[in-house]
C-alpha cells in the first residue's frame, strides 16, 4: 500500500521522504523497497525508512512526532500521510492552496495581520498571522459509501473574500477556517453527559457565520508548518494528530487563554537568547527579515494602512517634574505583545 502515498509525493515534486515504521517491520519494509518492481520503479531519491525505537504499531500518531528521531529528521514544514492513502486529488493542488493562504512569504496580507506592526513578509510570519496548516476532510455519504463508515463532527468559518478571485478549478473555494473537530463517538457521549451539545461564546463572538458538518471524515492528510512539532513536543499529553493536535490548534483560535496554554506564546516570542521559529529552522543562516510589499509594484489593502504615529510627549516647564508612570496603569499589551494564533484550514472535498 505504500506506493500510493509514495507515487502521490512524487507526483506533487517531493522527493524529501521519511517514512516512519515500528522497528519491527522495518527491515520488511526495507525489503521490498529494494525488491518488490512497482516500488523500485519509483523516481530517485528513495525514501528513507524511519524507525524510532520507542514506538509500536499502538502509537499515538502526536506521540510518534514527539520522539528524538523525528524530531531531528523534520527541519522545515511537512506533510503527514497515511500509509494507506489513496486519493484522486492532485497533492500540488493541495499544496498550492496552503502556499498561497499560509506560506510564510505574503504574510504582510494575511488577515487580521494589521494589528501587528512588524515585520510581515519575512521567513517566519506567525506573529502576523500566518505560517498554519490545511486538512483535508471528505464526504462518506454517497453512491460508493460504505454503510457504517465513521465519521467526524466538524465547525468551519468561511474565509475572508480575496480581493482577487480564485482561477477556475482551483480548490479555494472548499477551504474553510477550521474552529472545532472531534469525532462522532466524543460527541455523542457530550450530548449524553449534558443533554445538548454547549457552544462557547467565545466561539461564537470570533465567528458569526459557522457550519457544522456530521457526515465528513478526516483523510489524516496535513500540511503543517514547523512549530507544530514544537507545539507537540511542548504538550506530552497529546497523543492523537486528529483529536488532540488538531483540535485543541482549531479551539485555541477563538477561545481566550488556550494558545497561551499550549505554550504557543513561547515558541512564537522565545525569551532573548534562544533560537526562535523561523520556518527552516537549519543550523544555516535565516536570511533577515525585510518588507517585500514596500518593493513590490502591485498594492493591497493591506499596504494602504498607515502605521499610526506615535504622539508627542507632552513638554513641562523647567520647574515642573514628568509625572512617573504607574504600574497599575500601564498598558499589558507594551510588555507582552498579542498572541496571534495561526489558523488550521480545513478542505472539505466535495
Amino acid at each position: 500500500m505504500i506506493w500510493y502515498p509514495l507515487d502521490w509525493c512524487y507526483r506533487m515534486g517531493i522527493t524529501d521522504i521519511n517514512l516512519i515504521t515500528p522497528p519491527s517491520s522495518a527491515k520488511v519494509i526495507e525489503a521490498a523497497l529494494s525488491q518488490n518492481p512497482h516500488l523500485t520503479s519509483l523516481p530517485l531519491p528513495r525514501a528513507d525508512i524511519l524507525a524510532p525505537v520507542n514506538i509500536t504499531q499502538t502509537s499515538g500518531t502526536a506521540e510518534i512526532l514527539r520522539q528524538p528521531e523525528v524530531q531531528a529528521a523534520v527541519t522545515g514544514d511537512f506533510i503527514i500521510l497515511p500509509c494507506d492513502l489513496i486519493c484522486g486529488i492532485a497533492g500540488e493542488a493541495l499544496l498550492e492552496a496552503w502556499m498561497i493562504q499560509q506560506a510564510a512569504l505574503g504574510g504582510g496580507a494575511a488577515a487580521g495581520s494589521l494589528d501587528y506592526l512588524g515585520p510581515k513578509m519575512g521567513s517566519g510570519g506567525e506573529k502576523g498571522g500566518r505560517r498554519g496548516g490545511l486538512g483535508v476532510w471528505f464526504q462518506t455519504k454517497g453512491e460508493n459509501s460504505i454503510k457504517g463508515e465513521e465519521t467526524d463532527f466538524v465547525i468551519t468559518a468561511p474565509l475572508e473574500t480575496p480581493i482577487v478571485s480564485p482561477p477556475e478549478g482551483s480548490l479555494r473555494s472548499n477551504i474553510s477556517k477550521l474552529v472545532y473537530s472531534t469525532t462522532t463517538d466524543t460527541l455523542r457521549d457530550i450530548t449524553e453527559e449534558k443533554k445538548c451539545f454547549p457552544i462557547r461564546h467565545g466561539l461564537i463572538r470570533k465567528h458569526g457565520r459557522i457550519r457544522m458538518l456530521t457526515t465528513y471524515r478526516d483523510a489524516h492528510i496535513y500540511l503543517f508548518p514547523h512549530w507544530v512539532l514544537e507545539m507537540v513536543k511542548k504538550n506530552e499529553t497529546m497523543d492523537s494528530i486528529s483529536e488532540d493536535v488538531v483540535g485543541w490548534w482549531a479551539k485555541a483560535g477563538w477561545q481566550n487563554g488556550l494558545g497561551e496554554k499550549l505554550g504557543l506564546r513561547e515558541i512564537f516570542y522565545p525569551p532573548e537568547g534562544k533560537e526562535g521559529e523561523s520556518g527552516s529552522h537549519n543550523d544555516g543562516l535565516v536570511e533577515e527579515d525585510m518588507d517585500l510589499s514596500s518593493m513590490s509594484t502591485t498594492q493591497t489593502s493591506t499596504n494602504l494602512r498607515s502605521e499610526p504615529k506615535p504622539s508627542p510627549r507632552p513638554s513641562f516647564a523647567s520647574r515642573v517634574s514628568a509625572p512617573t508612570p504607574d504600574a497599575s496603569t500601564t498598558e499589558p499589551s507594551l510588555s507582552k505583545p498579542p498572541l496571534t494564533i495561526p489558523p488550521i484550514l480545513a478542505y472539505i472535498h466535495p
